[in-house]
């Protein structure tokens, strides 16, 4: 009876392994078509009102009041062969063009050293879900976060050549995660929906030496964040099924055991008689149990309550060095450095109402993103292209499927233009991830691979 190895198991794996999934949550470090198209090396041009998010002091650039609406949307495809000659299959993670949007406004009173800014945007988020018969599915099935971050911020200039700038951002997170219970049994699953506020505080500079040439600088703070909701478990038919046989037969056998003990007592034997024979027929029982890996006391649960549940979630802090070259009027030629201090994600903790709890290590690293980006002015017309290389932040010792992270190449391309008032900008971008092998002897070894192309739009306008 496959159940009686099985069920046991339920309540370690409904609390420790839906922690390893949650950390996802990585950055969407595009926010603006512009720099979308340039690599994301912008923190020394940041002239248009997204400069809320890449870098505060260059509101100071801006005049009047501004509106940019824009919107980054990606579709994400993740493979994974097996890497040993198991039962385990190819599985493809599909997730057909997710939208991440963003709104930015800025006001500078003309003539003014000061100016003022409002963005609403999602620094953090996206989600990854496998098919749910996939063979690592007990490590993570589904994971997505929501992180959406209200961020009114003011520039200074502070002489000709020097502004900064601060922000102060109100952030809204919404998780939810979901993994298997047991391998090769799809439909069962144990689930968390979580979600809370969280405060950070952004901080940037900029500095032009001369008029060709600009460096920025941008600091976001780190955001612990606390997420409260549920856990549910639940287990599909045929699980449910086997846990009804196992009790029905328990129930069975004490009911035959009942009877036979009456009947014994019934009998016109010595006492010392009846009590061996007694001790004989429980022995019987028991035996018969052992052989299914039962005991008369074994009971199997065929649903589970919803428990409320909470935990702390720990965004990591994140800078950016830009240096921005304008040889002519028409070229602007940037490089940046992107470091995010994923080293503080370390150990995350998930408490239940029932009183239980577990600790599980994430110990991912910094990592630091490259980025390379040129525009040029062709009568009128922004051409712009970029390229970025990404390093991997997730060690393969806590590698989940949910979490597929890699090193990766991103390449860019774009093409803005105004009329009158109004700005409109494009970009694609094409995303492709080193291959990965992961050997940890665990259900998830395997070799991971990662693809996708996405899309940015960007809509400005100056009263």
């Amino acid at each position: 009876m496959r159940i009686r190895r099985a069920l046991p198991l339920f309540g370690f794996l409904l609390v420790a392994v839906p922690l390893m999934m949650f950390g996802y949550g990585s950055r969407v470090a595009t926010q603006d078509a512009e720099a979308t198209a340039r690599g994301n090396a912008f923190s020394a041009t940041a002239d248009d009102p997204s400069a809320i998010y890449y870098n505060p002091a260059g509101l100071m650039q801006l005049d009047g009041w501004n509106a940019e609406l824009g919107a980054y949307g990606i579709s994400i495809d993740e493979n994974y062969k097996p890497l040993h000659g198991t039962d385990a299959h190819d599985s493809t993670a599909h997730e057909p063009f997710q939208t991440v949007p963003s709104l930015f406004l800025s006001y500078h009173p003309a003539k003014e050293p000061y100016s003022f800014g409002f963005g609403v945007y999602s620094p953090f988020g996206l989600s990854t879900e496998w098919p749910d018969n996939s063979s690592f599915r007990t490590a993570g099935l589904y994971g997505s976060l929501e992180f959406i971050s209200f961020t009114p911020t003011m520039a200074v200039q502070l002489t000709r050549t020097l502004s900064i700038g601060v922000g102060v951002s109100a952030n809204y997170e919404n998780a939810q995660l979901r993994q298997g219970l047991l391998t090769g049994q799809p439909g069962d699953s144990f689930t968390f929906k979580g979600d809370g506020m969280s405060v950070g505080a952004d901080f940037g500079v900029m500095w032009k030496p001369t008029e060709k040439q600009s460096i920025g600088f941008s600091y976001h703070s780190p955001v612990s964040g606390g997420l409260s909701g549920h856990t549910q478990e639940k287990l599909n038919g045929a699980e449910r099924g086997q846990a009804e046989a196992a009790n029905n037969a328990i129930a069975a056998g004490k009911k035959t055991l009942a009877g036979d003990i009456a009947f014994i007592n019934s009998l016109p034997y010595p006492e010392s008689v009846k009590q061996g024979l007694i001790a004989k027929a429980n022995a019987t029982f028991a035996a018969e149990l052992e052989a299914n890996g039962l005991t008369p006391s074994s009971s199997f649960a065929t649903g589970y309550p919803t428990l409320a549940a909470k935990t702390r979630l720990q965004f990591p802090q994140y800078a950016v060095l830009g240096y921005s070259f304008r040889p002519t009027p028409d070229w602007n030629l940037e490089a940046d450095i992107d470091w995010t201090d994923w080293d503080s994600l370390n150990t995350l903790v998930l408490k239940r109402s029932d009183g239980s709890q577990v600790a599980v290590p994430f110990n991912w690293t910094k990592s630091f993103l490259y980025e390379l980006g040129a525009t040029y002015n062709l009568r009128g017309y922004k051409l712009s292209a970029g390229y970025i290389y990404s390093e991997n932040s997730v060690p393969s010792a806590s590698f989940n499927p949910v979490i597929p992270d890699s090193a990766r190449n991103i390449f860019s391309v774009g093409v803005g233009h105004a009329w009158g008032k109004v700005s409109v900008n494009l970009a694609y971008e094409l995303s492709l991830g080193v291959t990965r092998t992961i050997d940890n002897d665990s259900v998830a070894d395997g070799r991971y691979s990662f693809l996708s192309n996405a899309v940015s739009i960007s809509l400005g306008y100056h009263f």
